[in-house]
């Protein structure tokens, strides 16, 4: 692949072609890279060298996929509107569905905080009203739904801070990136804007990098965004042929990232110059 643009990095190469939607990539307690295929509504493993291997199935549109401290695999699956828990064997589990006895709107990504607590986003989906305000929600580990923020127009990609004391949500529809300060039991303090993207940006899927930077994924135009933790733009990464819809950080030293191409059906990696925040 060429670019049109200068700031590719060298090592930049394709690992894996042939997963239908790719979305979510995850790393386990192993190191393993573990992603899901929305349009077979599967959860696969990709290895090293590119070798793919079906781990679960959730019979719907998996989209966000996160691992906790245990090493247990959670799912966001869209078209279930469910949470999901998968097991040892494979099985996937409803874990949450409903807040206060309405089913959720289609959830999207998600993320743990460090005291157990899970965060996902869940947009409205079909019909897509304007501007497509939703919440973000909190589970506890007993499976407990609060409302952690709400009215984001669209709330998309999440992740939390390197010194995990503020929650990164991308919001599509608003072309913005945001930040909401937390306490130490996971509770909303206040929201601040990091930056304001261009449209069709679209901000997506984001990773956070153990010095506090954030690469965010802007399929819009094809780009992902190298930014500090106030929002200023270190580097763009950019290819014309490419959709770059989510990422995380991993390998041996979490200095690789992983870039799920949602219109090639394809998984890239690069190295970052610095090691990703784990999300165990």
């Amino acid at each position: 692949m060429t670019s049109n643009l200068t700031n590719i990095p060298s090592d930049f190469r394709l690992l894996a072609s042939g997963v239908r939607g790719p979305e979510g990539p995850a790393i386990d307690a192993n190191g393993e890279l573990h992603l899901v295929s929305a349009d077979e509504s599967s959860i696969i493993r990709v290895s090293s060298d590119g070798t793919i291997e079906e781990v679960a199935t959730t019979g719907g549109r998996p989209n966000g996929l996160v691992f906790n401290a245990a090493g247990e695999m959670f799912v966001a699956d869209a078209e279930l509107k469910a949470i999901l828990h998968i097991n040892n064997s494979g099985k996937a589990e409803v874990f949450v569905d409903e807040y206060e006895g309405t089913a959720l709107g289609g959830p999207n990504d998600l993320c743990f905080l460090p005291n157990g607590d899970l965060l996902f986003t869940d947009p409205v989906r079909r019909p897509l009203p304007d501007p497509a305000i939703s919440p973000v929600y909190k589970v506890t580990p007993a499976g407990k739904v609060s409302a952690f923020a709400n009215e984001l127009a669209f709330p998309n990609g999440i992740a939390v801070s390197e010194d995990h004391s503020s929650v990164y949500v991308s919001e599509s529809r608003a072309q913005r990136l945001v930040s909401f300060t937390i306490d130490e039991n996971g509770y909303l303090l206040d929201q601040q804007l990091v930056r304001r993207f261009r449209d069709p940006g679209n901000p997506d899927g984001l990773a956070v990098d153990v010095e506090g930077n954030i690469l965010q994924s802007l399929p819009g135009i094809r780009a992902i965004a190298y930014l500090n933790k106030d929002g200023t733009l270190i580097d763009v990464y950019h290819l014309p042929d490419w959709v770059p819809a989510n990422l995380a950080f991993g390998g041996d030293d979490m200095r690789t990232v992983f870039v799920c191409g949602v219109a090639q059906n394809a998984v890239y990696q690069f190295r970052h110059p610095a090691a990703g925040v784990r999300l165990l």
